[in-house]
């Protein structure tokens, strides 16, 4: 009776755990897509692409305005020597022209001489081209 009962559980299980013999075959487009996901040297040519794009948007900021401001003073025990300021504003052109707005203006009991711009400050505009 126990090898009847065991033949009956041997053939019984056998049948659940068999693999099924089915044919799966992978089409072209799906394995090139396996390729372009997982493949290393892919990977490295997209950083590659990467590192490109960011160069491309560096050198593309050359071209933006720019804001430039510079502030000194100089204050000791309560006395005011000097207060210089310092303002432009710059666009740069691709083709190397590039057009300038400045405003200066010091003031101040110790102030140096070359530093001495008029009472409501020195305005300047130009155009640099670089050669």
């Amino acid at each position: 009776m126990k090898k009847y009962l065991l033949i009956f559980l041997l053939s019984f299980t056998s049948t659940y755990f068999a693999q099924e013999k089915v044919a799966s075959v992978m089409t072209l487009s799906e394995y090139l897509s396996y390729v372009k996901n997982y493949h290393p040297i892919v990977k490295q040519a997209n950083l590659v692409i990467n590192e490109s794009e960011a160069k491309l948007l560096k050198a593309r900021g050359a071209f933006d305005p720019k804001i430039e401001v510079d502030f000194n003073k100089k204050q000791f025990k309560e006395k005011e020597y000097y207060n210089k300021l310092n303002a432009a504003f710059k666009i740069p052109t691709y083709y190397g022209i590039e057009f300038k707005a400045n405003f200066e203006n010091n003031d101040g009991y110790y102030l140096n001489p070359e530093n001495t711009v008029p009472e409501d400050g020195l305005y300047s505009a130009g155009v640099s081209v670089s050669l």
